[in-house]
């Protein structure tokens, strides 16, 4: 991946792909416009933090061998468990909110007489 090439911001989490795109106006930059912004410039943007910084710089800096980098790869052990317990958080919510629409669709479909 050449430094002219566009940004990969499909490989991107939902929050820096809007923050890129807002910084670019809409359009997807390429990998050095990206690159070229300053960390400090980039953590007064709304939604861009130190992880997500971190995201951001790990697909814009190349591997020596140029293998992909796996997301994740630059992160903490710390920030990789934050990641993963809000994570399942999530994922619980999720099923949760799945396991009431199941209970609830299958209550109206057989009424207790």
């Amino acid at each position: 991946m050449g430094l002219d090439d566009p940004f990969p911001i499909e490989k991107c989490s939902g929050r820096v792909r809007g923050a890129i795109l807002a910084e670019f106006q809409g359009r997807c930059p390429t990998i050095r416009e990206v690159a070229s912004i300053p960390d400090a410039q980039w953590l007064t943007v709304p939604n861009i933090g130190p992880t997500t910084l971190e995201e951001l710089r790990s697909m814009t800096q190349p591997l020596p061998n140029g293998k992909e980098r796996s997301p994740g790869t630059n992160m903490a052990d710390g920030e990789l468990l934050s990641r993963l317990n809000r994570l399942q958080r999530e994922l619980n919510l999720i099923v949760g909110e799945v396991r009431a629409r199941l209970s609830a669709g299958s209550s109206r479909r057989n009424p207790q007489r």
